[in-house]
């Protein structure tokens, strides 16, 4: 893979391109940045841009180079980088209640590959609130004016200055990340797909050390964990992550597939044909005549097939086919679920809490036995019946437990950061209070005041 240099030394521009995947080293180009009389704003900085990747691209032959120049241009004026705290408040003042543009120049160089180099500009119209000079002061004194064009930062407190923009919102802070990545994911990232992914599997199985000693036992958790770690990905909401993550599950079937195929056990066609055969099999509805209005019917439908296609003669049969290795709670939500569809279940929510605070019951009467047994049995129970009362709520068990310990965690953090401010920690405020009483008091007050923050 080719080295890829960014010829800028500022934050935004590293900061745009590490948030794009992209590794990278940044090396500021020493030019002298002047604007060739007559140009246009586009014609700048796509010259001062070439300029900057073919500095550096003296230095670094053999890599990828990357220049970029910013331009805001206001009724025909180019707008600089203020000098000091005068010029950036006269940028300001122009700049107040007007619709100003920004042009950022982007050229691409590979001095060993023309096929790569490349010369664009992007604009994006902005266009700024009514300003007072109290506003205009208060913003420079926080420092931002200083190192940017028009003398103001969009991604820092300067977006309040901003009524509204059009155009790319990343252009203005200095670089068209997207249509940046566009262009360098095409032309230096090749496109791999499954069966490139096969081959590299097949080729690692003969040549790794590792990856040779390997069997389906000694990577069974690799499963689970990355299983996790995509449902993690999910949670957070970022695609990247998520992508990556997918990626790291699909190796593992892969990886099994190519095991499994050195025994003619299977292979990864048998793997693809399989779930294409099931796919099609449960759902009659698409591929058939079967009619299916409605969710409810569609997953009745799947469930009659499923135990049709693995033999089940008995309701017991179903339940023992939900994985064992599933999470407790999860387990215990989809053995519930099977068992009332047959009519054996509980009539309503109530119904579920009434037999919550049964097993309550029977586990204090257990404790007040100090039966370990029993005791153990009971609080099972109680698990069990919470998993009752979070399919008749539709709350997923397993989701609501983790939030619960994620605000946990978070309550608890708060606790601590309000005992460390007051130059307290757990030790030294349970020898200061000495009382382990008052210590238990003063916790649960810190706790219950933590209570009031969002989460």
């Amino acid at each position: 893979m080719k080295k890829i240099i960014l010829a800028s030394a500022s934050p935004r521009r590293r900061e745009l391109m590490e948030s794009a995947g992209f590794v990278f080293d940044s090396v500021p180009a020493e030019i002298e940045e002047t604007i060739p009389p007559g140009s246009s704003p586009q014609e700048a900085v796509m010259v001062l841009a070439r300029q900057k990747a073919r500095k550096v691209a003296s230095a670094y032959p053999n890599a990828i180079v990357v220049g970029a120049d910013t331009l805001v241009v206001i009724d025909g004026e180019f707008l600089g980088k203020p000098a000091d705290k005068a010029e950036a408040f006269a940028m300001l003042k122009r700049l107040s209640g007007k619709r100003h543009c920004v042009f950022t120049g982007v050229s691409v160089i590979d001095k060993n590959d023309n096929s790569l180099e490349m010369t664009f500009c992007e604009e994006t119209a902005v266009t700024f609130h009514d300003l007072n000079d109290v506003e205009i002061n208060a913003y420079i004194e926080t420092g931002e004016p200083f190192d940017k064009a028009g003398a103001y930062g969009i991604q820092g407190r300067g977006m309040l200055l901003v009524k509204s923009i059009e155009g790319d919102f990343y252009n203005v802070m200095g670089l068209p990340i997207s249509r940046l990545s566009r262009f360098l994911n095409s032309k230096i990232y090749p496109r791999y797909d499954v069966g490139d992914l096969l081959k590299i599997m097949s080729q690692l199985r003969r040549e790794c050390p590792w990856d040779k000693e390997q069997t389906h036992v000694s990577i069974r958790s690799n499963v689970i964990e990355e299983a996790y770690e995509v449902a993690e990905a999910i949670d957070s909401g970022n695609p990247k992550l998520l992508c990556e993550e997918l990626g790291d599950l699909l190796l593992q079937v892969v990886f099994h597939a190519e095991i499994a195929g050195e025994t003619d056990s299977f292979d990864f066609t048998d793997v693809c044909a399989g779930i294409c055969k099931k796919l099609i099999y449960r759902h009659p509805h698409v591929f058939e005549s079967v009619k299916a209005d409605s969710t409810e019917e569609v997953l009745k439908n799947w469930e009659e097939l499923k135990s049709e296609s693995k033999e089940e003669q008995t309701v017991t049969e179903r339940l023992l086919s939900v994985p064992k290795s599933l999470p407790a709670l999860m387990r215990g939500e989809k053995v519930g679920k099977k068992a009332g569809m047959v009519g054996f279940d509980f009539t309503d929510v109530n119904e579920t809490l009434e037999g919550l605070k049964s097993e309550i019951a029977e586990l204090e009467l257990a404790i007040m036995h100090k039966d370990e047994a029993q005791i153990a049995e009971e609080f099972g129970d109680i698990l069990l019946s919470c998993c009752n009362v979070g399919r008749f709520l539709k709350k997923d068990s397993e989701k609501a437990l983790t939030f619960a310990i994620n605000k946990f965690i978070m309550r608890f953090k708060r606790l601590e950061d309000t005992l460390l401010k007051s130059g307290e920690n757990f030790e030294r405020l349970r020898e200061k209070l000495r009382n382990e009483a008052i210590f238990k008091e003063e916790l649960e007050r810190l706790w219950q005041a933590s209570k009031d923050v969002g989460l």
